[in-house]
This record gives structure tokens, C-alpha cells and sequence, in this order.
């Protein structure tokens, strides 16, 4: 598989793409404002302690205060640790503690950010763990051979590290030893840094900002099978090669300057192929289609048949509609940056052995992802269930805002509905012996329902008047004199208890 990465910048917004084989797989934005907060490392002041949630309010410097549980609170060596192993958080911290956290999970809709005591700093080949004394190998090296070989080499970079622990990398497979060793004492030194601008600072403030959109994308994914790494702007040619320079330098010149005619994102039609990101509906190349929906924990996807009808029997229509959409499933899931539990819904499949190959080729298709999924399997009631980390906000919070109509629902009142609320106001206001005359201001289609359904009994007198400025879920009542007709409307119909 081919890989490209695109970066672009417009107007103080610098925009990335992944391409695989020429498919958008990936995309992130990043602006002046609206850098990302996650690995960012602070010294927070805590604000307020909750025994009921077992969390505590941290104050780090924005907007919201951040929320940190009990147990994401580092509390010294193991000995101790073991100690307070669930240990409630009165007994960790209290009101007006000091504390260096890092950013774990991005604010969301009312919540501020979740923090950290256990901090990582990522390097090229290896993550930096100041608090914690452990060795891992990624998973995504799957020789064992050399998974053993790199376990060695980190156990031996640890020596003289006390108290550290370190993660390998999957970039770093094939890596000699001296190349881990000068990544890993590049981290200490950084952590060394922070350390001590913590103890010369007053909470709450940063003390580390974790690499820009730029910086990971050098770091995190320029590896050996990407191409290149393409832009049209010369100031970012220049800052990713000096990034390239300093922790890729065998794949520095693979960035390259691509300038032509028309826009680098235009040519490489990523704004099409962004569009199915950012649609409840997608449509598979076969006819099938994909339906996408989000709560506030998980995202439901539905897979339906659509126009496709396959060509022999209904078992094999069934399987490769469903393979298709697994594909593209997880396709989404990433260009959508969807985190938190994912609950699919594919066309039942009556065949253990066809369910089997479908996790298999679900699974193959994750692994693609960068992001940590756990494919769970297939409930009792043939429903898929997996989990995507949550780190970010997914791609449509940053592009799109809750429409004021239906406040995020897809769904407003009919005009009915809302004829029939204004009728009921205005029998409301009868019953409690409010004879004044009202004319009632509401959208055209609403004004023609009230009028269709009429006046409620002893209504009295009521005007209806079409008001093309207001929206077609509301409506509003204004005294009036009957000798002077309304103004500043249409006037459908005066409504008395003769026109019933």
C-alpha cells in the first residue's frame, strides 16, 4: 500500500491528509486557537475534590476546569502505590494541591479535558514513562524474534534510568540499539527540562506543549511506506524539513514541493472524498449504503442493502454486501476520528463460518488504524461491538455546529404541532379570563394549519397573521385593537367563534 501525506494551509489554518492508494483515510485540522490540548503537560492547581465521583476539579489554566479520577493520580513508588491501590481521592489530593498532569482525552460538549498523573512523552522510536517502571513492545510488531530483540535493548536503556519506564515504538522495528538509546536520552532530557521549569512556575500553568500538527505528522507518520510528503506552501516545506532534519533524517527527502495550477487538496480531490465524512448517509460502490448515528458515548452504524440485489442466492448477497461495508466501516471510523464504543449493524448472516470471516476482515481493516481499537465480537443479538480510543473530538465537532432549529436532533416540530401549542395558548388564556384580543404571528405554513384546524370554543377573538421572519417551530401573541388592523404581516383570517 501506498501512502501520501498532504499539508496544506490556508488563512491560518493548516490542514493534513493521508492518502492510501489514493483514498483520503485521514484528516486533521489545526488553527491559532484551536491547537490540540492532548499531551500537552501542565502544573494544575487543584480546585475542588469529589468523594461521589472519586474525581477531582483541576484548575490548569482554561476555560474549564479539567477533571482528573483517582485512579489516573500517581502516588509516589510501588511500595506506597500498592498501598493506596483504590484508594478513594480525598485520601490522593485536596483543595489547593499543586499537581503536574498531562492532557489525556480533548474537552467535549460540557466536559473539560481529562488528565493524567502518568505522563508520556513521545520520541520517534520510543515513549518516555517518568512515572512508571515498565517495558512494552507495540503490539503491531509481530515477529517475536524481533520483539524480543527490541524488549532487550529497552530493558538495557532502563539501567540507568530509575524509576522510568519506556514503550517501543512500532517505528522503531529494525532500529539498532544506539538509535533507541539516543531517542530515549533525548526524552529524559526533555523530561529533566520540564521538571525543572515545574518547580520555577505557579500553578496553573504549561509547562510542555506537545508537537503541532507538523511535528506529529513527521514523528508519527512519515515511516518507510510513505511515499511523500507534499505541500505547496514553501514556509511549511521549510519547518517540515527542519523537523524531518532532527528526528527522520533518512526520510527528509521524501518531503517535497508540489506546486501547480490548481490547489494540492483540489488535485487530489480530498475535499470529494471529505464529503462522505461529514454525511448521516454513505453510499458503497456496490449499492449498499451505511447509515451513521451519534450519542453522547457510542456511534451506531446501520448497513442496508440498498439498491444491490447480488447475482446468485441471498447468502452470498448478504457477505459481500456486509464485507464491503466493513471495509468501509472502518474506513470511517478513521476518517471521522470516531473514538468511544461503536456498536454495527449488519445484515444477519443465518452462517457462523460467514459471521467468523466477517470479524476477520473487520479486524484486518483496524489494524490499519493508528488509533487503539478493540474489535469485541458479536452480541447475542448480532450486533458488532468494538471500541476506538477517544482522543480527540470527532472530525464533524470541528467542522460543524448544532443547528438552532432542532438543537443537534435532525427533527423539528410538524406545523401542526405547533399550530395546535398556539391554539392551546390561546385557550389557555380564555380559561383564565383573558378576554384582550390577540392576533397570533406565525410561519406561513403554520398560519395556514391554525386557520385549516380553526378556533377553539370561546376562543374569542383571534387574528392569525403569516410572518415569513419567524421560524416555523414558534410563534407569538400580541395584544391588538380590533378597529385598527395589524401591520407588518400578512393577515390571513380573523378566527371568531362563528367561523367554528
Amino acid at each position: 500500500m501506498s501512502k501520501t501525506i498532504l499539508i496544506d494551509r490556508l488563512c491560518g489554518e493548516t490542514s493534513l491528509a493521508l492518502l492510501e492508494d489514493g483514498a483520503l483515510a485521514e484528516l486533521y485540522f489545526e488553527s491559532k486557537g484551536h491547537e490540540k490540548l492532548t499531551g500537552n503537560i501542565y502544573v494544575g492547581r487543584v480546585e475542588n475534590v469529589l468523594p461521589g465521583m472519586n474525581a477531582a476539579f483541576v484548575n490548569i489554566g482554561l476555560d474549564k476546569n479539567a477533571f482528573l479520577y483517582a485512579g489516573d493520580i500517581c502516588v509516589g513508588d510501588a511500595q506506597l502505590a500498592e498501598q493506596l491501590r483504590g484508594a478513594r481521592i480525598e485520601r490522593l489530593v485536596r483543595p489547593g494541591q499543586t499537581v503536574v498532569v498531562q492532557v489525556a482525552k480533548e474537552p467535549g460538549g460540557n466536559k473539560g479535558p481529562r488528565l493524567s498523573c502518568h505522563i508520556t512523552l513521545a520520541g520517534r522510536l520510543t515513549v518516555l514513562l517518568p512515572t512508571v517502571g515498565y517495558v512494552g513492545v507495540s503490539r503491531r510488531i509481530r515477529d517475536e524474534g524481533e520483539r524480543e530483540r527490541l524488549r532487550l535493548a529497552a530493558e538495557e536503556l532502563l539501567a540507568g534510568a530509575f524509576g522510568h519506564g519506556v514503550i517501543v515504538r512500532t517505528a522503531a522495528e529494525g532500529a539498532s540499539a544506539e538509535a533507541l538509546r539516543a531517542d530515549f536520552e533525548a526524552l529524559c532530557r526533555l523530561w529533566a527540562a520540564i521538571e525543572q521549569r515545574g518547580e520555577h512556575v505557579a500553578a496553573p500553568a504549561l509547562l510542555h506543549r506537545d508537537g503541532s500538527l507538523i511535528d506529529c505528522a513527521v514523528r508519527d507518520m512519515l515511516c518507510e511506506d510513505v511515499e511523500s510528503v507534499r505541500t505547496d506552501d514553501d514556509a511549511l516545506l521549510d519547518a517540515l524539513r527542519e523537523t524531518a532534519r532532527t528526528l527522520t533524517p533518512a526520510f527528509a527527502a521524501r518531503i517535497v514541493l508540489d506546486r501547480a495550477q490548481s490547489p494540492l487538496f483540489d488535485r487530489f480531490c480530498v475535499w470529494k472524498q471529505a464529503e462522505s465524512a461529514f454525511r448521516r448517509l454513505v453510499w458503497l460502490k456496490s449499492g449498499g449504503y451505511l447509515v451513521f448515528d451519534y450519542t453522547e458515548a457510542l456511534t451506531v452504524v446501520d448497513v442496508n442493502t440498498g439498491k444491490f440485489v447480488g447475482k446468485r442466492s441471498l447468502s452470498e448477497t448478504v457477505f459481500a454486501l456486509n464485507c464491503e461495508a466493513a471495509r468501509e466501516i472502518a474506513r470511517q471510523l478513521r476518517l471521522r476520528d470516531v473514538g468511544g464504543i461503536v456498536i454495527i449493524d449488519f445484515i444477519d448472516m443465518d452462517r457462523s463460518q460467514q459471521r467468523e470471516a466477517l470479524l476477520d476482515v473487520l479486524r484486518e481493516c483496524l489494524r490499519k488504524d493508528r488509533t487503539r481499537t478493540n474489535l469485541v465480537g458479536i452480541t447475542a443479538l448480532g450486533l458488532v461491538e468494538l471500541t476506538r480510543k477517544k482522543v480527540r473530538q470527532p472530525l464533524s465537532k470541528h467542522k460543524f455546529h448544532v443547528c438552532g432549529a432542532c438543537q443537534g436532533s435532525g427533527l423539528v416540530p410538524s406545523h401542526e404541532f405547533t399550530a395546535r401549542l398556539a391554539l392551546s395558548e390561546v385557550r389557555r388564556r380564555r380559561m383564565r379570563g383573558d378576554d384582550t384580543p390577540y392576533v397570533v404571528f406565525a410561519a406561513p405554513p403554520v398560519a395556514g394549519m391554525m386557520l385549516k384546524l380553526g378556533a377553539p370554543v370561546n376562543a374569542g377573538v383571534v387574528r392569525v397573521l403569516a410572518d415569513e421572519t419567524i421560524a416555523e417551530a414558534e410563534y407569538r401573541f400580541e395584544p391588538f385593537d380590533p378597529d385598527t388592523p395589524p401591520s407588518g404581516a400578512k393577515l390571513l383570517k380573523e378566527c371568531t367563534e362563528e367561523t367554528l
